[in-house]
């Protein structure tokens, strides 16, 4: 089981910031439209003493698709439409890793296992806001020096994976999602940008961005270490006690600072871009609720609690070195940048290492 539970973690924490967080508006009615495939990777985790660790961390390969919406709604504020990380359209594990299927599941006893492999085929929730620059040449307030942007938004939830189907597939030996990769409930916060210009091919950018997520969710559709726990646990006490229970994931909180360097590489044709992002992301950790009727209610509470513990605060360093081509001249400009996500340090969190594509078409309307 604790191999499932650091499956879902190293995935869930997949989804660094694919987007450059620069304090930069679209001008008013033109847009991009981005498609972001990215290849995730690695066989390591940082454990809660901070150290990179292959201890429980099998060898994850991911393949997700990203996609994002940018519209210049007036001079001064782009709206937003932002799925990233997006659609895991294809994932391995090596070596597959068997998953319960008797409670409590036996190692000396292979029946109480599926020889199912995992894989993560959920997706991530979409992201909808605006991004305001209060200062600089597009805001309100002008400066040549300095910008400075807000960016509300709200989190969508999308339905994640159905674990009675999960704990179907596993009896059957079929192929499992143990994990969902995104929270699936709804959230709301705000981004802020700040860009300090040195010249006309250098600027320093610092982002921060805090979500919190108000909403708890439904322990069975938490994970299928939980779903099986707790459908476990409830035929086990056959109809003596009824557990039920709620997660809560509490709020992630990124600070990135970012030198850029941008070029005209090309006359009036081909714009060089490149920066090297450090960014820290931080997490509470899952914290559980339960609650059981019956008149074996407290053994069953008792039993749960020893089982599902909440989960430990993340951390998670990360350096994302990339580089862009922007072709002006063409009749419909397109910008390609190749990134590269590498894990500096963590705690409780993955050491996944991730290359991602971005294609960006611009538009104007």
């Amino acid at each position: 089981m604790k191999k499932v539970l650091i499956f879902g973690l190293t995935l869930l924490l997949l989804g660094s910031a694919l987007f450059a967080e620069d304090a930069k508006v679209m001008p008013m009615r033109m847009g991009r439209i981005y498609l972001a495939p990215s290849f995730a990777f690695g066989s390591k985790i940082f454990d809660d003493g901070g150290s990179r660790t292959d201890v429980g961390a099998p060898e994850i390969m991911a393949l997700n698709l990203g996609a994002a919406l940018e519209f210049g709604a007036y001079n001064w504020i782009t709206a937003a439409v932002q799925w990233a990380p997006g659609f895991n359209v294809w994932s391995d594990v090596e070596p597959p890793m068997p998953l319960p299927i008797n409670f409590p599941p036996s190692p000396l006893n292979p029946s109480d296992f599926s020889t199912s492999s995992v894989r993560s085929l959920d997706k991530g929730d979409i992201i909808i806001g605006a991004k305001m620059q209060i200062l600089g040449d597009a805001g309100p307030l002008k400066s040549d020096r300095f910008r400075l942007a807000l960016g509300p938004g709200i989190k969508v939830p999308l339905r994640g994976p159905d674990y009675k189907e999960q704990l179907a597939n596993a009896v059957a030996g079929d192929l499992v999602t143990p994990a969902n990769f995104d929270y699936h409930v709804f959230g709301f916060g705000l981004r802020t940008y700040f860009d300090y210009i040195i010249n006309e091919y250098f600027f320093i950018g610092l982002y921060n961005e805090f979500l919190y997520y108000p909403q708890k969710k439904d322990l069975a559709k938490a994970g299928y270490s939980e779903y099986f726990i707790l459908n476990s646990l409830n035929n086990m006490f056959l109809g003596g006690a009824v557990l039920d229970g709620e997660v809560s994931y509490g709020y992630d909180l990124t600070f990135e600072l970012e030198p850029s360097f941008s070029k005209m590489i090309v006359p009036g044709k081909v714009i060089l871009n490149a920066g090297l992002p450090l960014t820290y992301k931080t997490t509470p950790g899952k914290s559980y609720e339960f609650s059981a009727k019956g008149v074996m209610a407290d053994a069953a509470l008792t039993q749960i609690k020893s089982l599902i513990e909440d989960g430990e605060q993340t951390h998670q360093l990360t350096l994302k070195p990339g580089a862009s081509l922007f072709f002006i001249g063409w009749k419909v400009p397109f910008e390609f940048k190749l990134s590269y996500f590498a894990p500096l340090w963590g705690m409780n969190s993955g050491a996944t290492h991730t290359v991602s594509l971005q294609i960006r078409m611009y538009f104007k309307i």
